[in-house]
């Protein structure tokens, strides 16, 4: 799904620059009803940073990881988000929130362009299965065009963790991953690791913010196209904020990082047929490993 912005706000010899102003708001959130908390830090970040385009924030912000408080697409919350990002004149990106459409629950993040509209929405592909019960998964990527920036593509948490996702919405030419998380397990350092292998490998930025508060750790992510680490949050309220320049993506794409490796394009001219892809395959070595169940107790009582 694609849509138009702004004209770029930079230029220089007649050449547009491709950039754009971006804030992760990692915030100090309770476990539900959020919304005006959430409300008040964007259009704090937006009167503080005026050069703000698009503003992220965490997996399930609104309220929390219940899916008691799902709601209909387009429902209040998304509603209220579209009028927040109206007022504030940025694309906004509010996270995720459980909707319910033809008997089932999905987690869903809706992106918001500055007039409102709601221009693209992506359902998680990977609940957090076996510990996220009653989610579906979506089977649609997602990615959006930013005039005078450049291309988005969409993830959610625990996406991140299967490379096909990230490795899709490049190949559909997607320059930053938007990856909000809510992640409150021993797990979140693994997590940083492969936000920057994802940005490293696939040769774009990743956009990693996290829940902080009483829904997570915190430790959001910023990676370059490279896999270097832009910033890396704390574990409490941060506000993070950068002008990215889209045209190193092109030039690392093109040239390689620092002049080193160029691994998509040894992608698209491979002619290696990957076993796990084909049509019907399956893996003796996988169907072994048992059911997707919670593990057990190792004692009996």
């Amino acid at each position: 799904m694609r849509a138009s912005a702004r004209p770029p706000f930079w230029c220089q010899g007649g050449m547009a620059l491709r950039r754009l102003g971006i804030a992760g708001l990692q915030l100090d959130l309770d476990k539900s009803a959020n919304l005006d908390r959430i409300a008040a830090e964007v259009r704090a970040a937006k009167a503080r940073l005026p050069w703000l385009d698009m503003v992220v924030l965490s997996e399930l912000a609104v309220y929390g990881p219940s899916t008691q408080y799902a709601e209909p697409e387009d429902g209040p919350a998304e509603r209220a988000f579209r009028a927040l990002a109206r007022e504030t004149q940025v694309w906004l990106i509010p996270g995720s929130l459980f909707t319910h459409a033809s008997g089932a629950i999905f987690n869903t993040t809706p992106v918001i362009a500055p007039s409102g509209d709601v221009i693209a929405r992506y359902h998680k592909m990977f609940p957090f299965t076996p510990y996220e019960q009653g989610v579906t998964g979506g089977n649609a990527f997602c990615t959006f065009d930013v005039a005078g920036a450049g291309r988005f593509g969409l993830s959610i948490c625990y996406d991140i963790w299967f490379g096909e996702t990230t490795r899709t919405l490049v190949w559909q030419g997607a320059e930053i991953l938007i990856n909000p998380s809510l992640t409150n397990t021993i797990d979140r350092e693994v997590e940083l690791s492969i936000a920057r292998a994802a940005a490293a490998t696939n040769q774009c930025y990743v956009f990693n913010v996290n829940g902080a508060g009483k829904q997570g750790l915190g430790r959001s992510i910023v990676c370059g196209p490279g896999g270097e680490v832009l910033h890396q949050a704390g574990s409490g309220r941060e506000i993070m904020a950068f002008e990215l320049d889209l045209d190193v993506v092109s030039q690392v794409r093109e040239r390689g990082w620092h002049g080193l490796g160029q691994p998509l394009k040894s992608f698209r001219d491979s002619e290696v047929a990957f076993p796990p892809y084909a049509k019907g395959a399956r893996s003796p070595a996988l169907d072994a490993l048992g059911p997707l169940a919670v593990p057990k107790p190792h004692l009996k009582t």
